[in-house]
């Protein structure tokens, strides 16, 4: 009792039965998730948080007390938010009340700081962050979500963070099921290629990427790692690339959307993905800069082959790839690298300076010897049909399926 009085005293707790008033932001959309969202953000219980408030293991015990019997919003005051120790969210959530971590303007509460992880969420679900900008000398992660589903990021900024080494958001392992990145703006991310402005990986499921805005990363911009990291989906997005964003010297146009799996063993313990759905999006390259890696969706190979599967592939099974007919590619994509060209959905984007739209590349690394390395277009041997048309079918898109 003395410590939740003790808290009580630092965080303002008010209710309110008013719905949020408009801001100007794409929100106003009439659409399921925001519906869903609006209805119990009118019912929820509010906690401010201001610059000054510790975000301590008591605070969060105590949210996760409210979040027992209602919907609760912390609301993030406009400002700037120090953070000299991860925002750590553990075991939080409630399937059926939901949270929420906003500020009431886009991008008027500022969290930074020389860390290496902004916030982390950690077994936690049904969590909504909204709004939050991340920026600063953060060097991992500015928002990493692990082993926890239901989670949706939705009209923040992740801005101007040079030194991070793995991505402004990382979801990982397979019960981060269903985390959703929407209406949200990325710029000036990562250090080398290691960094991602979404990084997904082990076994992340339904990760979907929704009407972002992405304008130049140093790796490539969305990935999707190895343990059969699945059922992507990246509808709907700006792709921005000025081939200005220097990485040793040199101005990158790196991959849009990566799927690679790295086998340092032998043989390797990692697999492709096998379904995504990647469409209505806008890719675009510059002229300038380096042109190697112009491609907007690639399925990439470092390393042994794992159990069952032969990515290093021979130099005839590449000629295929490259020129064969769309059985004959498809036979080898399936019997070779696990990969269902059914299942990987692409088409209608738009296309500016783009090489070429699907690849699958292979390097040697680790100490495995390939017959063939290179990169070679499988275009073709995907499919462009049974592509979600509008923006309600993208975010239920795979649901069926879980």
């Amino acid at each position: 009792m003395k410590r939740y009085a003790l808290m009580s005293l630092l965080i303002a707790i008010v209710f309110s039965c008013k719905k949020e008033t408009a801001v100007a932001e794409k929100e106003q959309k009439i659409v399921a998730e925001p519906q869903k969202e609006a209805q119990a953000e009118s019912t929820a219980t509010v906690v401010n948080v201001t610059p000054s408030t510790e975000f301590n293991a008591a605070f969060w015990s105590g949210i996760q007390t409210m979040l027992q019997t209602n919907h609760v919003d912390v609301v993030f005051a406009d400002g700037t938010y120090n953070i000299t120790s991860t925002i750590t969210l553990s075991n939080i959530g409630n399937a059926t009340k939901r949270l929420q971590l906003k500020a009431n303007t886009v991008g008027a509460a500022v969290l930074t700081g020389s860390i290496a992880k902004l916030m982390s969420l950690n077994n936690c679900q049904n969590i909504l962050i909204h709004r939050l900008k991340f920026t600063g000398a953060v060097s991992e992660y500015a928002l990493v979500i692990q082993r926890s589903p239901n989670i949706t990021v939705a009209y923040c900024r992740f801005e101007n963070m040079p030194n991070l080494y793995y991505g402004a958001v990382g979801a990982h392992y397979a019960t981060s099921n269903n985390v959703i990145v929407r209406q949200s703006q990325f710029s000036n991310i990562g250090v080398g290629s290691t960094a991602h402005m979404i990084y997904g990986a082990f076994g992340v499921k339904r990760l979907k990427i929704l009407e972002n805005t992405f304008t130049d990363c140093s790796g490539s911009f969305i990935r999707f790692r190895g343990d059969n990291s699945t059922h992507g989906v990246v509808y709907g997005n700006t792709f921005n690339s000025t081939g200005t964003y220097m990485v040793n010297g040199t101005g990158v146009n790196p991959i849009f959307v990566e799927v690679p799996v790295f086998n340092d063993i032998n043989p390797g313990d990692e697999t492709f993905g096998t379904s995504f759905m990647v469409t209505k999006n806008n890719f675009n390259y510059a002229t300038v800069g380096n042109q190697t890696t112009r491609f907007a969706l690639a399925f990439h190979h470092s390393g042994f082959n794992p159990t069952g599967r032969t990515h290093l592939i021979s130099t005839a099974d590449a000629a295929t790839l490259g020129s064969g007919t769309v059985t004959e590619k498809r036979a080898i994509m399936l019997g070779q690298l696990g990969l269902d060209g059914t299942k990987i959905l692409y088409g209608g984007n738009n296309n500016v300076n783009l090489s070429t739209h699907v690849v699958y590349r292979c390097w040697e690394a680790y100490g495995a010897t390939a017959p063939w390395t290179g990169v070679v277009s499988i275009s073709s041997a995907v499919s462009s049909t049974g592509l979600a048309t509008t923006y309600e079918e993208a975010l239920a898109f795979y649901d069926n399926l879980y």
